[in-house]
């Protein structure tokens, strides 16, 4: 499955998803992401010249990666040294109809902050 930023700078490739989150914690409440997980040896990214920016918050677990061209937020990934490596990716960047019938969870990120 290929996600794309707006302006396409930059380009995911994964398989499908089995599960997608959404989740009301501070930040994803803002992005209103909706993610699918994967091991990193799983998932390509590919960014382009326009380059990608990433903000780290919180307990410094996890880095949110947006495009600097066009500003989306295309996944998020585990910082080296800390918790399981994982990549989050945003499937927000996919047609709605290329994941309608992916089952999906709520997590409630808030109530852990």
């Amino acid at each position: 499955m290929k996600l794309t930023c707006h302006c396409e700078n930059i380009e995911i490739e994964a398989d499908a998803p089995t599960q997608l989150t959404t989740c009301n914690c501070s930040i994803c409440r803002r992005y209103q992401s909706l993610w699918g997980y994967y091991s990193p040896q799983d998932v390509s990214i590919t960014t382009g010249e326009g380059g990608s920016r990433a903000y780290v918050w919180g307990d410094r677990e996890i880095e949110f990666v947006h495009c600097a061209a066009c500003g989306c937020v295309t996944h998020y990934k585990t910082l080296e040294g800390k918790a399981s490596p994982v990549v989050a990716l945003n499937f927000r960047m996919v047609r709605e109809q290329e994941v309608v019938d992916v089952p999906r969870r709520f997590f409630d990120g808030e109530s852990m902050i």
